[in-house]
């Protein structure tokens, strides 16, 4: 797996997958240098993995800044919070329940 460290264009992209074989990785850093493209648009241009470092840790310490904001306020929530029930089916607790159901005596 090869890497090249923050291209600034597409061309720059483009470029290093032509002249490198193998398996080659992405790094997405947004409001970094390298331009933000699709997992798609980068496998047709020859990378073989995207990482996509912040996001999700960006866009979940956002929500929560939003959410403390809004409970601060004294605001309803609901609207950005998923159900409990979701929440539970998610990390796994619907299945652990099932799952705790077959060994009860």
């Amino acid at each position: 797996m090869t890497f090249l460290e923050a291209p600034q264009t597409i061309g720059q992209m483009e470029e290093y997958c032509k002249r490198v074989s193998g398996p080659k990785l992405a790094n997405m850093l947004e409001f970094g240098s390298t331009p933000i493209l699709p997992p798609a648009d980068l496998q047709k241009m020859g990378y073989t993995m995207a990482a996509y470092p912040l996001t999700l840790l960006s866009a979940s310490i956002k929500a929560m800044q939003e959410l403390l904001q809004l409970i601060k306020e004294g605001q309803p929530t609901f609207d950005k919070i998923l159900s409990f029930g979701e929440t539970k089916d998610i990390v796994g607790f619907t299945k652990y329940a099932k799952e705790e159901d077959r060994y009860k005596s």
